[in-house]
């Protein structure tokens, strides 16, 4: 029985949960869960969840080992993710003007038939 686990720097140990049994060994399967917590260069902070699925067969050693490598990964691909700051309110303003725009004309696309914005002024062929 395990005792005392091994968490990499950062993390919160959740505890354990009965997640079922191996068909093939009849064994139990346990999941170890861990909070781990990373910062981006922009100093943002990222939550994630890690479960370590293992047997009774799976040493103390190698649930270590697996929530290192998980923790690692995590850590590794938040720091590389996440290379463009977030927007200013400024910027998020200047994004919905341009979206609200995009909108309107979208709207009068699909109500044409030929998917063309008309303009007032603007008439085809045969229209007059």
């Amino acid at each position: 029985m395990i005792q005392e686990l091994w968490t990499p720097t950062g993390t919160v140990r959740l505890g354990t949960d009965p997640v079922g049994r191996n068909v093939e060994t009849g064994s139990r399967i346990v999941s170890h869960q861990l909070r781990v917590e990373a910062k981006d260069r922009f100093g943002k902070v990222h939550k994630q969840i890690i479960r370590v699925l293992a047997d009774d067969e799976t040493s103390q050693a190698e649930i270590e080992e697996m929530m290192g490598n998980a923790t690692e990964s995590f850590v590794a691909e938040v720091r590389v993710k996440y290379t463009k700051r977030a927007p200013t309110e400024d910027e998020r303003k200047q994004i919905g003007k341009a979206l609200n725009e995009f909108l309107k004309y979208r709207t009068k696309r699909r109500a044409s038939t030929s998917n063309r914005i008309y303009f007032n002024g603007i008439k085809g062929i045969g229209n007059g």
